[in-house]
């Protein structure tokens, strides 16, 4: 049997859940290469690198014809670059080989579980950059696997590429590329 006084006392915290919500809805973790990351001996940035992997290569000749159409005002249509996007360039034998978007979606079971902690971070009112650090470092090392994932069904080297640089292994050769690969956290729209 208990005897005794108790002392009940409510707060009503809806202000302070939905300031922690909003705040949380304000921030965005961007997983990718930063623009000012370069490629050792390149004239070209590590950025613009993955870009040129994602969606392979055009050949010289092709791009001079469609610079030749861009400059007279002609644009190439968006179903023929949505297809070069998509399957590379079969004229220069460059196949895409795409990372970032394949990898996180590959993934996102796994993230969203972290964004749940952080959003129960929120509600508990608690700082959201420790969790938020922890999704865009796990988005991250997720994106940097992707290279070595065999789910990431990309084309093989071909048995040229793989004689110059020795190894077999598609879009890894110093492994920089895949260590530029990083995380922000933004605050607002940006």
């Amino acid at each position: 049997m208990l005897n005794g006084f108790t002392n009940v006392r409510t707060n009503n915290l809806t202000k302070d859940i939905k300031k922690s919500l909003e705040d949380l809805a304000k921030k965005t973790v961007c997983v990718g290469i930063p623009d000012s990351t370069e490629h050792p001996d390149s004239k070209i940035t590590n950025a613009e690198l993955l870009y040129i992997h994602t969606h392979g290569v055009r050949d010289t000749t092709m791009r001079r014809k469609m610079q030749h159409d861009l400059d007279s005002g002609v644009p190439y249509s968006k179903a023929h670059e949505m297809y070069v996007h998509e399957n590379g360039s079969p004229l220069w034998n460059v196949p895409p080989r795409p990372v970032l978007e394949p990898a996180i979606d590959n993934s996102k079971e796994v993230i969203a579980e972290q964004m749940k902690k952080a959003v129960i971070g929120a509600l508990d009112g608690n700082n959201l950059t420790p969790e938020l650090e922890e999704v865009g470092m796990l988005g991250q090392n997720i994106a940097r696997d992707w290279f070595t994932n065999p789910e990431n069904s990309w084309a093989k080297n071909s048995k040229d590429t793989i004689k110059r640089k020795g190894s077999d292994k598609p879009l890894i050769d110093t492994g920089e590329l895949r260590k530029s690969i990083t995380y922000t956290i933004k605050e607002g729209d940006s």
